[in-house]
């Protein structure tokens, strides 16, 4: 029996509301294709055809004829993670796969260790203030199910005391191994033929030269068009204030705190050198740190463009720490703290090298930048171009490699993912959506609206606004690609309609006050124009205030763009056009998400008439109906309410 039969006679008995798809049918042929030859696959499966299912499927079939074979599942975020984890595989597994096993891998820091509590404790390493929560937290692993952070509400500086950090864990020579919840964990997952991770934890795996995941056979990427942006800062190089500090701290805190409280009767004189080089340490990464800042200025990143920018303050002493934990790993050889304190001096060697590289400038096409948040500093160095390396670590070391979005192609070509990510040699699968969006949705580009960067651009996105919620009355979802964009028309919608701002309240408290709130409209920035979902009457309108180009100016983007001139390519049209092309149909495709679901799209950029490329963007759109005219808009309307 082929998948596709599989599919289509039991799935339609198991499923409630299962709707035949034959798209669903070729993606779960092709997946199960590249798994048995060992291909890779680019799949963009339309809004509507079930990619989950299909791969999931294929995947489990797979497996059943070789119970060795093990399949990592990657998303981009956590409501497809969980989408996954908790609804699609519990029900591949009691109604068609019975001995398919699966896991939820999460990153070890979301794991409390046993150990670095027990020492917390013994040590009297929580501060006074963190009494209450601390004295709770020993409690808890007597009642937690997986020892994670997400099932207690507890501070992340009292967390960061003990939780697992993998280069402190003694592994088995730790004398709570037998209880330890990470290793719990990573026994299921050795049991489990399924590994639902997200791209974070992937290339984590990646970076830390495979060793995060147990060995598997296949990948596959769904929100495939996110991995750029994880790979590129998991294969980069970051070092902040902030992560010097909790070095610093883990050793010994300013308040008399950390390992060395534990080490200091091995060696007086060398716990006392110890002391006073970190305070040079500290003072050295507090004076490299504040002239990082003055560069950064107002600004909340920049572009650093020249070796050397500022002076290295730090290097000399975190040298010097370094010989000193050394020495001190060496006298407490037959204590239990040998291994964590090895592993503070691979820290600083670490810490010292990426300054090195940040301050030298010394990766070959990378993009060097600044950032800061709030007290938080930090230097970053990104690669611009990593299909090479992702070629040489992902591509061609696995298998069988994945890559599936609702959003892939440009007009259906893939030449653009896979100039970015480089999964060659790879076939190819395009699937429409079996959405009828000519009956099901509208789509309103006034034509009166200014150009983005007139003066009057805001004042005329807030008219219109108005206008389209005056009809409405709610159920509605607004994009913008900026803060000031989103307040300045936010702060000018009249009363008498409930506008929730993102950042006003935590994004998850945000999607359920919007899906219980009457009268509401939400007012969103990149994190909306994908991976939210409000299927039926929740969602009945998405406006887009302006095409999704990114900032141009943005040190990242900048240097991507640069190497596409670099490598003889047009910016605008290889780069930052088909970007953007690819997050409006992220934000289109909000609107739709089943086949009963109805509702208008309104697109307020005059661009997409008045500009060559607009014709692009228009064409990358499902066939729907378009209309200039406000009254078709409430002609529509008034007719999905009846």
């Amino acid at each position: 029996m082929t998948e596709s039969t599989f599919i289509r006679d039991h799935l339609g008995q198991t499923l409630v509301g299962y709707e035949y798809r034959p798209q669903q049918e070729a993606m779960a042929k092709a997946v199960m294709t590249s798994l048995q030859d060992k291909t890779n696959l680019l799949v963009e499966a339309g809004t509507g055809v079930g990619k989950s299912l299909a791969y999931l499927i294929s995947a489990s079939m797979w497996i059943s004829e070789d119970k060795t074979r093990k399949v990592v599942v990657s998303t981009h975020t956590k409501a497809l993670q969980r989408q996954l984890y908790d609804k699609d595989l519990p029900f591949l597994k009691q109604n068609l796969f019975p001995d398919i096993t699966y896991a939820l891998c999460l990153g070890s820091e979301n794991y409390l260790c046993l150990r670095r509590l027990h020492q917390t404790r013994q040590f009297g390493l929580f501060d006074a203030d963190e009494a209450t929560a601390f004295a709770e937290l020993l409690l808890w692993p007597k009642v937690a199910v997986k020892g994670i952070r997400a099932e207690i509400e507890v501070d992340a500086n009292l967390w960061s005391k003990v939780a697992r950090e993998p280069d402190l864990c003694y592994g088995k020579a730790c004398k709570t191994y037998r209880e330890c919840f990470y290793q719990k964990a990573k026994a299921i997952e050795r049991r489990s033929s399924i590994l639902v991770v997200n791209h974070h934890l992937f290339f984590a795996h990646i970076a830390a030269d495979s060793k995060v995941l147990p060995n598997f056979n296949a990948v596959i990427f769904d929100e495939a068009h996110e991995l750029e942006d994880v790979a590129a800062s998991y294969l980069g190089i970051e070092v902040s204030n902030s992560r010097i500090n909790h070095l610093l701290d883990t050793i010994i805190t300013i308040n008399g705190k950390g390992l060395l409280t534990r080490l200091k009767d091995i060696d007086r004189l060398l716990y006392s050198d110890i002391i006073s080089t970190m305070q040079a340490v500290r003072a050295g990464s507090d004076q490299f740190f504040f002239g990082v800042a003055e560069l950064i200025g107002n600004s909340h990143t920049l572009r650093i463009r020249r070796p050397a920018c500022v002076e290295d303050t730090v290097s000399e002493s975190m040298a010097t720490l370094q010989d000193l934990l050394n020495n001190l790993a060496e006298a407490s050889r037959a204590d239990e703290s040998y291994s964590e304190v090895l592993a503070l001096v691979g820290r600083c060697a670490a810490l010292r090298h990426s300054i090195e590289l940040f301050l030298t400038q010394g990766v070959e096409d990378a993009v060097y930048h600044a950032e800061r948040f709030k007290t938080r500093i930090k230097i970053v160095v990104t690669p611009v171009n990593i299909a090479q390396r992702l070629h040489d670590s992902v591509f061609s070391v696995i298998d069988t490699s994945i890559l599936t979005s609702a959003t892939l192609s440009l007009g259906g070509d893939f030449s653009y993912i896979k100039d970015r990510l480089s999964p060659c040699p790879c076939d190819e699968l395009l699937l429409d959506s079996p959405f009828d969006y000519k009956r099901q949705a509208l789509l309103y580009i006034p034509s009166d609206m200014p150009q983005p960067r007139d003066k009057g651009f805001a004042e005329a996105v807030t008219k219109t606004v108005m206008d389209i919620l005056n009809i409405t009355r709610g159920q509605t979802m607004v994009l913008f690609t900026s803060y000031g964009l989103l307040n300045e028309v936010a702060n000018g919608i009249d009363p008498g309609l409930t506008v929730l701002r993102q950042g006003e309240m935590d994004n998850y408290r945000l999607i359920e006050s919007f899906k219980a709130t009457d009268n509401v409209a939400l007012f969103g920035t990149y994190t909306f124009w994908q991976g939210v979902d409000f299927p039926g009457d929740a969602l009945r309108c998405v406006i887009i205030a302006k095409l999704p180009f990114a900032v141009p100016t943005e040190p990242v983007l900048e240097g991507r763009l640069e190497y596409v001139v670099k490598c003889g390519g047009d910016p605008f049209y290889d780069y930052q056009v088909p970007r953007a092309i690819l997050t409006l149909r992220q934000g289109f495709g909000r609107l739709i998400r089943t086949k009963t679901d109805t509702g208008i799209v309104a697109i307020l950029d005059s661009r997409l008439r008045t500009k060559p490329y607009g014709r692009m963007f228009l064409a990358s759109l499902p066939n729907v109906k378009i209309t200039d005219k406000i009254k078709d808009v409430k002609k529509f309307y008034t007719s999905l309410k009846n």
